[in-house]
């Protein structure tokens, strides 16, 4: 595994650990949201390092992998769509809002990371150490 998906993963883990805890310490709890909210800026910088360090290396080997640019487009179409999804959500409940709506946009969110951590770990990452980008 290369260092690079060995980091990336590491901070999935904490993505997830923390995803989780809010979870348990009560999504409306203050201290829940406390938690939730400050897991953004870990977000981001995680977004951001894909962005910077994965996705160029898998966009080059795509121009000659026509399997991996369809991969790929598929992957940024769907990312589109959840960091649109995450900001605003974050825009919306920063300053507060409805508990109940807060909880079920939440879980929402929460489902929709899992299921693309999981599809990143188990699609692109791979694929990005079957490169040999050691």
């Amino acid at each position: 595994m290369s260092d690079l998906v060995s980091e990336l993963k590491h901070e999935h883990s904490d993505i997830t650990d923390t995803l989780k805890m809010v979870l348990k310490l009560g999504v409306n709890s203050g201290e829940g949201k406390r938690l939730l909210f400050s897991a953004r800026s870990d977000l981001l910088a995680h977004l951001e390092k894909e962005d910077m360090r994965l996705y160029p290396v898998l966009w080059k080997e795509a121009q000659k992998n026509n399997d991996l640019k369809s991969t790929l487009e598929l992957y940024a179409s769907e990312m589109e769509s959840i960091s649109k999804l995450a900001l605003e959500f974050f825009d919306k409940y920063e300053a507060g809002g409805d508990d109940e709506q807060f909880a079920t946009d939440y879980k929402k969110l929460f489902r929709i990371l899992i299921k693309r951590i999981m599809n990143e770990e188990t699609v692109l990452y791979r694929k990005y150490d079957e490169l040999d980008c050691q």
